[in-house]
């Protein structure tokens, strides 16, 4: 059956050398889409890290001597954080308020705030394992109460939460932090040098959290979490008080009575309600902000514009090559073969004719991932470099390969057996004697 399959392909070598081409170079261009959607998929897939389910931010306004609410009585500084303290007592007595507590907002130091404040952390027994992750700056313990950042080792939040940062020069690490200092070896109890704000100091690995995203469609990076600045009346505007309710309170809900029943109560000396928003719609306005929204949208339905299109060249160029040989279906049918031999022989010629395009192709794909010239932006890492020791997919460039073009070949498999059995099917059901006119 194959060698008759493959004398027929032969014999028709003039007009399958065009789908060959055809076929090859669909192969190399839905590779390059199946290598993007495969990052993406996987990427988004991957945890985030920690957990805003129900958490929001409540940011307060100061009225200044310019205004006309401005009390000059509640402007000292004792005043000033005394009533900053009751600003957050109120809101975490609020009904449905699990935990609440005083947050530094700066340098990216909140879920999906959009900064990216880098600090070096350095192996001191061997200078040369450097990383430069993302500074976390944490004011108290409740911080991982409310976005649950959670410990490699055990997924607990709570535990590392009762850890002090301020006490014994402390601090914590995410895995891929671990993994580029220490290699394979625990880092916890072990030194580092970091700078936090205050220069370079030696501090020990009290935690490993798990890694961490900046976005959702990238791979997760590094961080280390040390002791913020203790607020006071010169840097309040770096702080807000981030909160997370109890399961199940409804967000539309919960904003719209905070917002009436707090607004009143929380104009405290010289402080007032500014704002509340829930960290899903910080979320959505940062991957706005930075395009990732609309990149996301537009990669998208071109995916989906390339493919379909790429799908409707593919049936139509077997449609053609079919239908032109409805006189040998004819003539097929009237020795006896059968609709289903005859659609079935159809299949395997295009299979194997796909099958003998996708050698090249691989080849010409292998080409182009070492050339490493995919590269997108928003994050998106498409490099075809591995990294050693990463635990993710996207960076173990052969397996990434093997996937992709896997995938790559099963999806076009399946549309050029649509496209081989569509019209052989059609054709095979006109009466022998009808399709032997067009012998």
């Amino acid at each position: 059956m194959i060698r008759h399959i493959l004398k027929q392909l032969w014999a028709q070598r003039k007009y399958n050398t065009w789908i060959f081409i055809e076929l090859l170079l669909v192969f190399v261009l839905v590779w390059v889409l199946a290598d993007y959607a495969f990052i993406s998929i996987h990427n988004r897939s991957i945890p985030r890290g920690f957990n805003t389910s129900n958490a929001y931010m409540v940011r307060y306004g100061i009225y200044g001597s310019e205004t006309s609410r401005y009390n000059p009585v509640e402007d000292d500084s004792i005043k000033t954080m005394q009533n900053l303290d009751l600003f957050l007592q109120k809101i975490k007595f609020y009904k449905n308020v699990q935990t609440a507590a005083l947050t530094c907002t700066s340098w990216g130091s909140t879920p999906f705030s959009g900064g990216n404040n880098q600090s070096a952390v350095i192996n001191p027994e061997d200078t040369t394992k450097v990383i430069y992750p993302q500074l976390k700056n944490v004011f108290s313990g409740d911080y991982f109460r409310i976005f649950r950042y959670a410990s490699s080792k055990d997924n607990s939040w709570e535990r590392i939460a009762n850890i002090d940062l301020r006490q014994n020069q402390t601090l914590f690490i995410t895995k891929q932090v671990e993994r580029a200092v220490f290699g394979n070896q625990s880092a916890i109890g072990k030194k580092v040098y970091a700078d936090i704000g205050e220069g370079k100091r030696e501090y020990i690995v009290a935690e490993v959290l798990n890694d961490q995203k900046r976005f959702d469609y990238i791979l997760p990076y590094g961080a280390i979490f040390g002791p913020s600045e203790l607020p006071n009346p010169n840097n309040l505007e770096e702080f807000a008080i981030c909160l997370r309710t109890q399961p199940g309170v409804s967000e539309r809900q919960f904003i719209a009575d905070f917002r009436k029943e707090m607004t009143k109560p929380l104009q405290i000396g010289n402080f007032y309600l500014k704002e509340i928003q829930s960290f899903q719609s910080i979320k959505e306005s940062t991957d706005y902000m930075f395009g990732i929204t609309n990149e996301i949208r537009l990669r998208t339905i071109l995916l989906i514009f390339f493919l379909f299109n790429i799908a409707l060249g593919i049936i139509g160029t077997f449609w053609f090559r079919n239908q032109t040989r409805r006189g040998e279906i004819g003539l097929r049918m009237a020795m006896g073969s059968t609709s289903n031999k005859i659609e079935h022989q159809f299949i395997t010629e295009a299979l194997l004719l796909f099958t003998f395009a996708v050698i090249p192709a691989i080849l010409i794909n292998l080409a182009i991932a070492k050339a490493d010239v995919i590269k997108l932006n928003m994050d998106i890492i498409m490099s075809y470099k591995t990294v050693k020791g990463s635990p993710y997919i996207t960076q173990n460039a052969p397996l990434r390969f093997l996937i992709t073009n896997g995938i790559t070949y099963i999806f076009l498999s399946i549309v050029i057996i649509l496209s081989a059995w569509i019209p052989a099917n059609h054709a095979s059901k006109v009466h022998p004697v009808d399709a032997l006119h067009d012998e």
